[in-house]
């Protein structure tokens, strides 16, 4: 197996150097005979016209991110939306002593049945250091 291996470059570049003589000889008698120096296989492979066009690299559209805060006299919530689609939903009470806390929003990837996380809260517990 080992041999076959190592053998398989030499093959590829044989060929490639074959190929590469032949397509000079057919250009050097259409243009003019002259006497046709040795390639090595690196020059012969620069030497072949290019088969295969590269198409322009398609442009990556950025989703559309909306950032949405309705408000009203006990509360805020902020949403986030990501395509359309509800990612993080936070409530902010402006009740003093009262913390925030998140909304978790239905996963659109999974089934209603198995997506018991949906509308579920959680909270964010911060305990200050101060005294």
């Amino acid at each position: 197996m080992t041999a076959r291996s190592s053998a398989a470059p030499r093959l590829v570049a044989t060929f490639l150097a074959a190929l590469a003589a032949a397509a000079s000889a057919q250009t050097t008698e259409a243009q003019a005979p002259a006497a046709a120096a040795p390639q090595s296989p690196a020059s012969a492979v620069a030497a072949l016209p290019t088969l295969v066009e590269n198409a322009p690299a398609a442009k990556a559209k950025e989703p559309k991110v909306e950032h949405l805060v309705t408000e009203d006299s006990q509360v805020r919530i902020e949403e986030t939306r990501v395509r359309g689609v509800t990612r993080k939903i936070v409530v902010h009470s402006k009740i003093p002593g009262m913390g925030s806390y998140e909304i978790q929003p239905k996963d659109p990837g999974v089934d209603p049945e198995n997506d018991h996380g949906a509308g579920m809260r959680l909270f964010n517990f911060s305990f200050g250091s101060g005294s």
